[in-house]
């Protein structure tokens, strides 16, 4: 049998090695956090013209995790604060994925009006950059800065069909990709580039309105799968208000935590599992 003394010392040693160890990883997870929310500041706000400088960005959300987890520990329990913790962390994210999403919504909606306008310049006897600038003048945003970019970038030196190409890469679109496609082959072996516009907008308003009719007949299965996954989280909150000693049992015991994660996994997964059946493509 181990003398007490040494028994003491190997677990003393072995605590600090944890410890060291926690340390280690929570350096280089905040490291990491830390690039990848300059990076969303630098980069993938820029591109959508979004203009936030790092440092005050990276600050908001180091507070905004040093105090939200705290109160949500004094008031609901560890395993709450461990939740909201894990919300805050991925919030810069997912806001960025829900602004993408509706930035490159709306550029979708506006393609038609664009192929419509540069059609109409043509017929008018601008030149193609005029029409374009067409577009910068009289289309609203978001469609006016991405043209605006690619316009400047082509007075800068870049060929119209690369700048045109980078933009098609920022919106994301295959309807994108076959306007830019458009104007090249018919810039390069020319023809009616006026009616070949026209016809795309009227692919792509007929698209449009394919999306939206789907979308509102599949209004009521996101709607079911949002209920689904609040459901739970206000059956709680009304238990917790009736019950506060039960509740704390939940909130503040390992098995208590067990459950939770085991009911937020299948909640997640319904969710996701709706998503998946309502999300038809076209």
């Amino acid at each position: 049998m181990m003398p007490v003394p040494l028994v003491a010392l190997v677990a003393a040693i072995a605590a600090a090695a944890f410890g060291v160890a926690i340390a280690i990883l929570l350096r280089w997870f905040s490291v990491r956090h830390t690039g990848r929310l300059a990076r969303l500041s630098r980069v993938e706000f820029v591109e959508m013209f979004l203009f936030v400088e790092p440092s005050r960005f990276v600050s908001i959300n180091a507070i905004a995790l040093a105090v939200l987890p705290a109160l949500t520990f004094f008031s609901l329990g560890g395993a709450s604060a461990l939740v909201v913790a894990a919300l805050v962390l991925a919030a810069p994210v997912s806001l960025y994925r829900r602004l993408r999403a509706r930035r490159r919504k709306a550029l979708q909606r506006q393609l038609a009006d664009v192929a419509a306008t540069i059609a109409t310049g043509l017929r008018a006897g601008l030149g193609l950059a005029q029409a374009l600038e067409q577009v910068v003048r009289h289309q609203p945003r978001p469609i006016s800065q991405e043209f605006a970019l690619a316009l400047r970038e082509h007075r800068l030196g870049t060929p119209l069909e690369v700048a045109l190409g980078d933009l098609a890469r920022r919106a994301n679109s295959s309807d994108f990709d076959m306007l830019v496609a458009t104007l090249g082959i018919a810039r390069d072996l020319g023809g009616g580039l006026a009616e070949a516009l026209d016809r795309l907008a009227v692919a792509v308003r007929r698209r449009v309105g394919m999306e939206d009719r789907i979308a509102a007949l599949t209004a009521q299965g996101r709607l079911q799968g949002l209920i689904m996954a609040l459901l739970p989280l206000g059956l709680g909150a009304v238990l917790y208000g009736m019950q506060p000693d039960a509740m704390r049992a939940v909130l503040d015991t390992p098995i208590g935590w067990a459950g939770i994660a085991v009911v937020a996994l299948l909640e997640i997964s319904g969710w996701l599992l709706i998503r998946r059946i309502v999300a038809i493509r076209i």
